[in-house]
């Protein structure tokens, strides 16, 4: 059994271009070592990458990194420490060796439809806020499919109060406003935020990835948004859930 956090202590953080760039299918890095697990089971580590790992409520991006020679099927991606490592299987040839060039390409269908239940999330926020008239905090959330949901911290909305959520979400996503993504300091990040839940649980940062939905939010997030709302299509709300505390929106996006 590999120890992953042992085995990535002390290399260097990875680039995460799709903190810069959602919409990167493609890109050229570099294999910076990897570990088998297991028969063709690697752990590849980078320079650089597209792979989202799985955190912040968002799952991991799956695809391939290919070189001179092989193809490796990326699995799952995780975040060590700000080293991303990327799990999966050879399927073709054998591995090339530390510094090789190698091309990465993302599932992009399962990475934009993520991209759009995650902006879709994000104005969920301010549905429920607008209903119910203050922010509400976010017990748990999973912006991907299979189920994708949000947990808030309050009672469960009537059936008025769903209606209204879905339209006003809605009329956001049908304006095509757009989003924005903007890095600013700890001592900018007040100014920068607006109406962003959970605020009381962000980790101290240097630095922090805020994503504006204009005329709506700005909420820190390390996540993959869509330009514009209207990319998003449909908000739909499948079910709501009654929980010990809170309750559950079941969404998806067509």
């Amino acid at each position: 059994m590999v120890n992953i956090n042992k085995w990535a202590a002390g290399k260097p953080l990875t680039r995460k271009l799709y903190m810069v760039d959602s919409y990167l299918r493609e890109y050229l890095c570099e294999i910076l070592d990897y570990i088998v697990e297991k028969g063709r089971r690697y752990y590849v580590v980078l320079n650089q990458t597209i792979f989202h790992p799985k955190s912040g409520g968002q799952p991991s991006d799956t695809g391939w990194i290919i070189g001179d020679g092989f193809r490796f099927e990326v699995r799952k991606v995780l975040d060590v420490s700000g080293v991303i490592v990327h799990y999966g299987k050879l399927v073709e040839g054998e591995m090339s060796g530390q510094g090789s060039t190698v091309k990465c390409v993302i599932n992009w269908e399962r990475r934009y439809k993520v991209m759009r239940l995650h902006t879709a999330g994000h104005i969920l926020d301010y549905a429920i806020r607008n209903v119910y008239g203050r922010i509400v905090d976010t017990l748990n959330v999973f912006h991907g499919p299979p189920e994708p949901y949000v947990v808030y911290d309050v009672h469960s909305p009537s059936s008025d109060e769903l209606e209204k959520i879905v339209k006003i979400a809605n009329r956001i996503v049908s304006e095509n406003r757009p989003v924005r993504i903007m890095f600013v300091s700890e001592k900018e990040l007040t100014k920068a935020i607006l109406n962003a839940p959970n605020i009381q649980r962000l980790p101290k940062s240097d630095k922090y990835r805020i994503v504006m939905i204009e005329g709506a939010n700005a909420i820190p997030c390390t996540g993959t948004h869509v330009k514009r709302t209207g990319e998003i299509g449909r908000i739909v709300v499948k079910k709501v859930e009654e929980l010990g505390r809170g309750f559950k929106l079941v969404y998806d996006v067509e």
